[in-house]
């Protein structure tokens, strides 16, 4: 199941404790290659969208492949910019752009600033920047509701009419540059593609645009079940590749769990094996706090325990004050002994990046792995740093 010897995984967990996030650099690198390789008859650029992973020295691992950052928050972008991005390699991204956000992008200047709406045009005012559209054509992009970002009813993006509008009264000081589009998460099926940037095209046809590039987004899946690379590619090169080429321009693209997904493990350790007249739990030391994906989506992540010589039906479940704080139910794995390493899969986009304090659990730490040594690349969140930022003497 895992591409990683187990030995790797033990060693990892005796140097820096668990929960512990690992990711292998080598599965990061043959994704990107992964990619340009489906594309490489295409005239294209990768933005790596950091909402999936922002530890600066993943971001920085993968400038060095010639990615790009996507940035969906002023904290984002001042990341990237740490990880070494140049303005020029950073496409701005978001709803709900603040004054001060605005601001700061253009005096930075960045390669271009996506706009979500007709208001957000209103509060950039006479401010210099340059400038994509953000088009909601109204596709189902048949995933999880919670990360559809392309029906009319999401927040995300403007009509086609309101397109048009903003198009034709657009002040003097905002360079139109490009169309974005961007329909959802983990799609795996190539038809709601299809819709999508076949409504782009007609559009940006019928509107006669001037574009330097048309940004067509993300939302390539990956398969949590683990049996393979996840979305169709060689479908998507067949039957999208020629729509994209039709364009004639260079085409953008922001992908974030293809390239990181199945590169991370999130390591924990068996606190309790717990049996009832009902059901088997397993206890760890990882909760929701640390991975929140199965709570927040349902969400499937494969769980291994790394030895065990009998199996048992159990829910996988952590340590948190919650009914929810649950990674798996009713799956069969080997039974564990107390303080045995387990393998929460395919934890590497929207693993760390959506971890939080609840209980006043402690970040774990992150490392990666180059296939020769441990690279320690965030430390250990401790008591302290959950002081850190009250006032003391408001209390003492």
């Amino acid at each position: 199941m895992n591409i990683l010897d187990k030995d790797i995984f033990y060693e990892a967990a005796k140097k820096y404790g668990t929960p512990l996030y690992l990711y292998d650099l080598g599965e990061i690198k043959r994704r990107i290659k992964l990619i340009k390789d489906t594309l490489k008859d295409l005239n294209f650029k990768i933005f790596f969208a950091m909402k999936a992973n922002s530890n600066p020295y993943l971001l920085k691992f993968m400038r060095s492949y010639g990615i790009g950052a996507d940035a969906v928050s002023l904290n984002e972008y001042k990341v990237a910019r740490f990880a070494g991005f140049s303005p020029n390699e950073i496409v701005v991204n978001g709803n709900g752009k603040s004054i001060e956000d605005i601001s700061f992008y253009a005096n930075e200047k960045p390669m271009c600033v996506n706009v979500d709406s007709y208001e957000e045009i209103k509060k950039i005012g006479d401010l210099p920047m340059r400038i994509a559209l953000r088009i909601n054509p109204n596709v189902d992009p048949k995933t999880h509701p919670h990360i559809s970002t392309g029906l009319k009813e999401n927040k995300f993006g403007m009509d086609f009419e309101t397109a048009k509008k903003v198009i034709r009264s657009l002040p003097n000081n905002l360079r139109l540059v490009g169309l974005h589009c961007h329909i959802g998460s983990q799609i795996t099926e190539t038809e709601p593609f299809i819709e999508a940037f076949s409504s782009l095209k007609s559009f940006a046809k019928e509107e006669k645009l001037d574009l330097e590039f048309v940004n067509v987004g993300g939302g390539w899946g990956i398969d949590y079940m683990d049996k393979n690379d996840g979305i169709n590619l060689n479908r998507y090169k067949n039957d999208i590749l020629p729509i994209l080429s039709s364009f004639d321009l260079p085409i953008y693209f922001e992908l974030g769990r293809f390239i990181v997904g199945s590169s991370g493990y999130l390591l924990t350790k068996v606190k309790e094996v717990k049996r009832t007249p009902h059901k088997n739990f397993v206890i760890v030391d990882a909760s929701m706090a640390d991975l929140i994906r199965p709570a927040l989506y349902d969400a499937h992540h494969e769980i291994e325990f790394l030895s065990g010589k009998s199996e048992m039906i159990a829910d996988v479940a952590g340590r948190v004050c919650e009914s929810g704080d649950v990674f798996a139910r009713e799956i069969k794995i080997n039974v564990p002994e107390i303080g045995e390493v387990g393998l929460i899969h395919d934890a590497g986009a929207y693993g760390y990046s959506m971890s939080s304090n609840y209980n006043l659990s402690a970040r774990p730490s992150e490392v990666a792995f180059d296939g020769d040594k441990f690279i320690l690349i965030r430390k250990r969140e401790n008591f302290e740093d959950l002081l850190r930022l009250i006032e003391e003497d408001q209390i003492l």
